[in-house]
């Protein structure tokens, strides 16, 4: 006798194959048939007439590692029908750690993050990758995780905070944790190359620990140098990466900051699809929203792996002196970085509830009206403020479409799972719940950007092969039973800028390896996610 059948429903299987009516039966956490199975026994059924059924979504690029030591039930990744993540994305994963990186990077990263009260939660005791992936699995997760080692992780173990190119010695030595790493379960590296400390590093670096990979059959994400200007030379680098290791690569989160870059994605795809063609295999994701928010005080007044202290960052401000000696260190680090001072000025002002006026404008228009250079303004609205105004990269609504469509660009959240909301103090973007309910309902299914066959092979079969996943990804004989019955006329995201927290409409089940994890947006208590290490 089976576990579950679900009945009645229409199998959307993940190949990009047409839809056809047909149950689906589960037993021991697999897949154990697909067809007619009217008169076949199970202990439980799920009423699926209507609906559609489908493999579980893959996100492509998340940083739920960063998140599940202290949330581990990933309730709003699952009630976005996600069941697998790929993890450890831009640079930055919890392992392998060390006390110094533990005390400074780690807690850095919770506080901006996912907010102080998820680091007063967090008991960090491993030390090793696979002894953090070990914790996982021994505390228990609600989704299953594809884990990548975070090249930050790696150059702060051994070169620290330093911009300089590392000795021969300290060039093995970072081979050698990201060796451990991959033999101890991950599946490649990523890198955040317009993030500290990990951006120190010249492209040669990153090549030769690249090359680490090849022999593992690993991947390669980044999320790249620029965004905006540099664009093509960032994405070029990807390229470069792949071509010269001879591994996969794939450029994170792709798209194009301020009006000035509008349209360049067709450009940067292009290289991509001439990579392609060159025989790299190079890919990219993207997450479905035109605006990706921060804090001001993050994303202009941090030159280092840590976040300013608000209180101390505001007595320095009011201070002319220090104010003055801030401005410096912060212009000297953006000439050691070969970046530009301050934050982008097409960043939009959307949080500043003591000046509603300059909410839905740029930084630079709030500065021209105010008469006051980018610093002195941001300084001043963040004092004005108590030093909480939320800026947002501006982006184009046809950008994303252009690269959503695209046959070589699958979706990621670029999130990470939370089961509770968080406090002020944490950017939640309505990515967190709305991303592959979005994809499905608004691009699918109301702007016909893509038939859905091929949107459900985009978040699903396509992401499972990229990653060598062999059993999971379609609805097939044989496969993990990560599966979703949904609404096709109703799925839809409603997580917005301002109710980030906001649930998604028309996704009734979700089931992960066989247990039903969500029945009609109420979470259940099982906790079936798994680690998925390297074979």
């Amino acid at each position: 006798m089976d576990d579950l059948i679900i009945r009645g429903g229409t199998v959307i299987d993940g190949t990009g194959g047409p839809a056809r009516p047909a149950d689906v039966a589960v037993k021991g956490g697999a897949i154990t048939a697909v067809g007619d199975l009217k008169d076949r026994p199970a202990k439980a059924t799920i009423d699926a007439k209507g609906k559609a059924v489908t493999p579980g979504f893959i996100d492509m690029h998340s940083h739920s590692d960063l998140s599940l030591p202290v949330h581990n039930r990933a309730e709003s990744s699952l009630a976005q029908g996600i069941t697998t993540e790929l993890v450890g994305s831009c640079g930055w994963s919890l392992a392998p750690l060390k006390q110094e990186i533990q005390d400074t990077l780690v807690k850095g990263l919770f506080k901006s993050l996912v907010g102080h009260d998820s680091l007063d939660r967090l008991d960090a005791r491993w030390r090793s990758f696979g002894e953090y992936l070990g914790h996982l699995e021994r505390i228990g997760i609600g989704v299953n995780i594809v884990p990548l080692v975070g090249q930050s992780l790696i150059r702060a173990h051994v070169v620290g905070r330093e911009k300089r190119p590392p000795t021969r010695g300290e060039m093995a030595a970072m081979k050698d944790l990201l060796k451990a790493s991959m033999d101890e379960g991950a599946f490649g590296f990523s890198t955040g190359r317009a993030y500290l400390p990990g951006g120190n590093a010249e492209t040669g670096e990153i090549i030769e620990l690249a090359k680490v990979l090849k022999p593992y059959g690993g991947i390669y994400t980044s999320h790249i140098k620029s965004e905006s200007e540099g664009l093509l030379d960032a994405v070029g680098e990807v390229i470069r990466v792949g071509r010269e290791a001879a591994i996969q690569v794939e450029v994170s989160h792709h798209k194009a900051i301020g009006p000035a870059n509008f349209g360049r994605v067709k450009d940067s795809l292009a290289m991509l699809e001439k990579a392609r063609e060159e025989g790299v295999a190079a890919n990219a994701d993207v997450y479905p929203y035109a605006f990706a928010q921060v804090f001001l005080l993050s994303g202009s007044f941090s030159h280092d792996w840590e976040d300013p202290d608000p209180k101390e960052l505001a007595a320095a401000l009011k201070d002319k002196e220090k104010r003055a000696a801030l401005r410096q260190n912060l212009e000297e680090a953006a000439r050691e970085r070969g970046r530009q001072f301050m934050v982008g000025a097409n960043y939009l002002i959307i949080g500043a509830p003591g000046h509603r006026d300059l909410e839905g404008r740029t930084i630079e228009d709030g500065s021209k009206a105010a008469g006051k250079d980018l610093f002195d303004f941001c300084a001043d609205l963040l004092i004005e403020e108590e030093m909480k105004v939320r800026i947002a990269a501006n982006m184009n609504e046809a950008d994303v479409q252009t690269v959503l469509k695209h046959p070589l660009v699958m979706v990621g959240t670029d999130a990470f799972a939370i089961d509770t909301p968080l406090g002020d103090d944490a950017p939640i973007h309505p990515r967190h719940y709305g991303t592959f309910p979005r994809v499905i309902g608004h691009y699918a299914r109301d702007l016909k950007l893509l038939p859905l066959e091929d949107m459900v092979a985009k978040t699903t079969g396509r992401p499972a092969a990229k990653l060598g996943l062999k059993d999971r990804g379609l609805v097939k004989e044989g496969y993990a039973a990560d599966l979703l019955v949904f609404d096709p006329a109703t799925i839809l995201d409603r997580a917005t800028g301002l109710d980030p927290y906001a649930a998604p409409t028309g996704l009734d089940w979700v089931v992960v390896n066989g247990q039903v994890a969500m029945d009609h947006g109420r979470r259940t208590d099982t906790l079936a996610g798994r680690v998925v290490r390297r074979p």
